[in-house]
């Protein structure tokens, strides 16, 4: 594992900077990338990260109450996956959206698929199933929400990234391939004698989990694998424990009195069976 970490800075310590294109053809949020300073950081007594909600709207509010976190003495920073699948979508942008202060959140690759039905909505492309038909509920400024979240938030005082399912070691932030932030889920190695030999997958059967084999020294929080629940490893943590499947909503403190400390609620019903 050691010798793959190794292999993986030596591939793309020298490599140039690529230019993405999105997959669903949606717009790049104007900021990819947040940086969090100091200065912002020294606002607040704790800050904490929360895994996918995906619309689990009660159980949040119970994490909230639970944490002690609901007031604007904590930051709070969500892994993505707002919504879709859960039952209170809405609800859970217009939380975030009316609390603009104490909380940041990153694109998940759900929150990519609302953008998509919406725009596809508007523009006559697709009529909205029964099952996303609650995406007509959205008005403007909450998909303008969706829209400008970053891919990344970066806290540098704190020496911790935030991203939503995942980071290539060894490349650097402007050329990580923004599908691969919100849908990587393992590396593989395809062929030693290539850059594109080292590759991300969405699959968790194929290679090895990619928050095993990074490096930090940037602490990862991350969520998006939900069959693996809570991960920890050395310097990466994912946060998807699985609350749209009926399991649990958590979230750990990273700064404060109550650093390093998980809580987590039970999921009230299981919204969505999970697949496999």
């Amino acid at each position: 594992m050691a010798a793959l970490v190794s292999f993986i800075l030596s591939l793309f310590r020298n490599s140039t900077r690529n230019h993405f294109t999105h997959a669903f053809g949606l717009r790049f949020p104007p900021v990819l990338h947040k940086i969090v300073t100091e200065n912002f950081i020294k606002n607040f007594k704790e800050v904490f990260v929360i895994g996918d909600v995906h619309g689990c709207f009660d159980e949040l509010i119970e994490l909230l109450e639970k944490a002690d976190v609901t007031k604007d003495s904590c930051l709070k920073i969500f892994v993505g996956d707002l919504v879709n699948k859960g039952p209170k979508s809405l609800e859970v942008v217009r939380l975030l959206r009316n609390t603009p202060y104490s909380t940041l959140c990153v694109r998940g690759n759900h929150d990519e698929v609302v953008l998509e039905l919406y725009h596809k909505k508007v523009s006559g492309e697709h009529h909205l199933t029964k099952h996303s038909a609650w995406i007509n509920e959205f008005s403007e400024d909450d998909i303008d929400y969706l829209q400008n979240l970053p891919y990344t938030i970066t806290l540098p005082s704190l020496n911790v990234i935030v991203v939503h399912a995942g980071l290539v070691p060894g490349l650097p932030m402007e050329r990580q391939d923004p599908r691969h932030m919100v849908s990587m889920r393992n590396l593989t190695i395809k062929d030693y004698f290539w850059e594109g030999g080292i590759q991300a997958t969405n699959s968790n059967q194929e290679g090895e989990p990619w928050g095993s084999l990074w490096p930090g020294p940037e602490h990862v929080y991350f969520g998006h694998d939900a069959r693996r629940l809570l991960q920890l490893y050395s310097y990466a943590t994912g946060l998807d424990t699985g609350c749209v499947y009926g399991k649990e909503l958590t979230g750990v403190f990273i700064a404060g009195p109550r650093k390093g400390t998980f809580v987590s609620v039970t999921a009230q019903h299981m919204y969505e069976k999970p697949k496999g």
